[in-house]
């Protein structure tokens, strides 16, 4: 039975989770000599579950977690994993926490990761040069925070959030705005002017008391509101100011921060050809690791970008994607763009591979006929 166990679980090609207590979870971390990785997920999120079909049974993240970390699976609304939520203030799945052999925290991060972006980031852990510094999170699970913080991190349509009167009052008590609690519920919640004033004249003390992934999340969400009044308003101005705000406030991040925030406003006002000077800089940034996010980009000015030298650009980038992952959705936004800058040939056998590709993985390829034939019709 023990034999067939075994080669099921091997058949299955699944990742070995240890979801026992977490005292039991740092002991065998320490007994072992390995790094601990905890998968925090909830019921209800989709790209958790693609992460679980797509990269957590490749072989290669299989023998990477399996050979190196003491691997766990959290729901961060149920037993120990609301406990770990609200510590670590995880709100956006997936997240995966990592911990060192001591149960030290070490990283963080958020979001759905193909499996090259993965691999690169379970490698990256194990280096204490890439690893973050953090200890003002305590090694207990069990702290005591306020009742309105813990009502946040209720079930997903149970969760409540309070007043700014509420917060305002819980931090004139408190002694230390340095403490646990206390940065939690900065890192939570608007806690109004008087102690915005006080995080940002102390930023670079919270980084080395709670790291730089937690201090940068809050510096994120709050420049992230003053992003979206300024396109709100369609002020330039404003939009400056935030641009100023993350060259102060987001040290080594900064550089990738302004390009995001340029995105995000030059989308939404419709200035393609700033979108488009934008792109060109993250890809010079940081290259073709993320194909995804170039991959929206490029469909962002297909869709909406005339100008025939930047379409060209985004031409280059899906080639260079394309040869390397050929996908549907590459392919397919491949074959838009030759089309718009009159490269029929090219365009035509594109969108047939793309098609090609598309039914081999059961995808829905019907825009893509409708533009192979719109392509063959073209003068």
């Amino acid at each position: 039975m023990l034999c067939l166990a075994l080669a099921v679980n091997v058949y299955a090609g699944e990742v070995s989770y240890f979801n026992k207590p977490w005292k039991e979870v740092l002991a065998k971390a320490k007994a072992e000599n390995k790094y601990i990785i905890v998968d925090c997920y909830t019921d209800w999120c989709g790209w958790c579950k693609v992460m679980d079909k797509e990269t957590m049974t490749n072989d290669e993240v299989i023998t990477m977690v399996d050979q190196n970390y003491i691997a766990v699976k959290m729901d961060m609304e149920h037993g120990e994993g609301v406990k770990m939520a609200m510590k670590y203030h995880i709100s956006g799945f997936p997240s995966f926490l990592y911990f060192n052999t001591e149960g030290r925290y070490v990283y963080h991060s958020t979001g759905y990761q193909k499996k090259d972006a993965f691999l690169a980031e379970l490698k990256k852990v194990l280096q204490p040069s890439e690893q973050i510094y953090a200890p003002g999170f305590t090694e207990t699970l069990d702290i005591d925070f306020p009742d309105f913080y813990k009502n946040a991190f209720a079930e997903n349509g149970k969760r409540s959030f309070p007043s700014l009167d509420e917060v305002q009052s819980f931090m004139r008590m408190q002694r230390d705005l340095h403490s646990e609690v206390s940065w939690a519920v900065i890192s939570k919640f608007d806690v109004g002017d008087k102690y915005t004033h006080y995080f940002l004249a102390n930023v670079e003390r919270y980084r080395k008391i709670f790291g730089k992934i937690s201090v940068n999340d809050k510096l994120n969400n709050m420049l992230g509101e003053q992003l979206s009044e300024a396109i709100k308003t369609k002020n330039d101005s404003a939009f400056e100011v935030v641009l100023q705000m993350v060259g102060a406030y987001m040290g080594e991040d900064a550089a990738m921060s302004k390009i995001y925030c340029k995105l995000s406003f030059y989308k939404e006002l419709a200035k393609w050809e700033q979108y488009a000077t934008t792109a060109t800089e993250y890809i010079s940034k940081i290259g073709f690791a993320n194909t995804d996010y170039i991959n929206t980009m490029s469909w962002e000015l297909y869709q909406h970008c005339d100008n025939q030298s930047v379409l060209k650009k985004s031409v280059d980038w899906m080639k260079q994607i394309t040869d390397k992952e050929p996908t549907y959705p590459y392919m397919d936004t491949y074959a838009s763009l030759l089309f718009k800058t009159g490269n029929k040939k090219k365009a035509i056998a594109a969108a047939q591979k793309a098609i090609e590709i598309g039914n081999r993985s059961k995808a829905d390829v019907t825009e893509t006929e409708l533009l192979l034939q719109k392509i063959k019709n073209s003068n």
